[in-house]
């Protein structure tokens, strides 16, 4: 005699970036289990990994998560987090004057905000334009999970979507092609496309800290390290 099928809740959330509408189930055992092997590993790319995977086996629809923005993850993970194993995270902040405070956050109040000033679209010279597209986990892994002066460039080759000038639109061009473009960019345009990384929608929620003395402070939680010690 089969065993009985387990019936999981389902959720409807949507991608931040597309909007797109996707249902979500809750973890299960095996999703705790990948938890665990992230929370026992040292290293990034094992913690991503882990992440990518549990955020695929929890969504019902056809997506291919390595190919989401990292921001669109890490909501769907948070909310996942939320609908398995409770609303409320205790977080802890280490106030410089007065100690440790420790605090809660509800997850379900967590967002991405998006900036006004972002823009996929930037000049690099005369009319010349590029059009970027946003860094996946599997970018960032590459890159040593941030994106700084140093890596810029590696995380352009990534993330450049597709050229344009006045007369045409520029989406088919080899890896040499690519790097010959990037490589003679005028010096001033890296921080236009700097901008762009900046200005990335981000995972983000303010709370209002009173430590011991009774003094209130604003904390800025960004992203999901903020939200979760793996």
């Amino acid at each position: 005699m089969a065993l009985p099928k387990i019936k999981h809740p389902t959720y409807s959330i949507s991608i931040p970036s597309s909007k797109q509408k996707i249902t979500i189930r809750p973890f299960t055992v095996q999703e705790e289990k990948l938890l665990l092997m992230a929370k026992s590993s040292e290293k990034l790319e094992d913690v991503i990994d882990c992440m990518v995977k549990i955020v695929q086996n929890c969504i019902i629809e056809p997506i291919d998560v390595s190919k989401l923005a990292t921001f669109d993850v890490e909501y769907i993970f948070i909310k996942l987090r939320s609908k398995s194993v409770g609303e409320i995270v205790d977080l802890e902040y280490n106030d410089t004057e007065t100690g440790k405070v420790n605090f809660q956050v509800n997850l379900e109040d967590v967002e991405v905000k998006f900036s006004p000033e972002h823009t996929s679209k930037i000049k690099v010279y005369d009319d010349i334009y590029v059009k970027m597209k946003y860094p996946t986990l599997s970018d960032m892994k590459e890159v040593g999970g941030d994106i700084n002066e140093s890596n810029i460039v590696d995380i352009l080759y990534k993330c450049i979507e597709q050229m344009y000038d006045d007369k045409e639109v520029y989406t088919e061009y080899s890896k040499e092609e690519l790097e010959e473009f990037i490589n003679n960019l005028p010096v001033e345009s890296i921080a236009n496309i700097t901008k762009f990384f900046n200005t990335m929608p981000i995972v983000e929620h303010t709370v209002i800290l009173k430590n011991k003395e009774g003094q209130t402070k604003e904390v800025l939680l960004r992203g999901i390290n903020s939200f979760f010690t793996f």
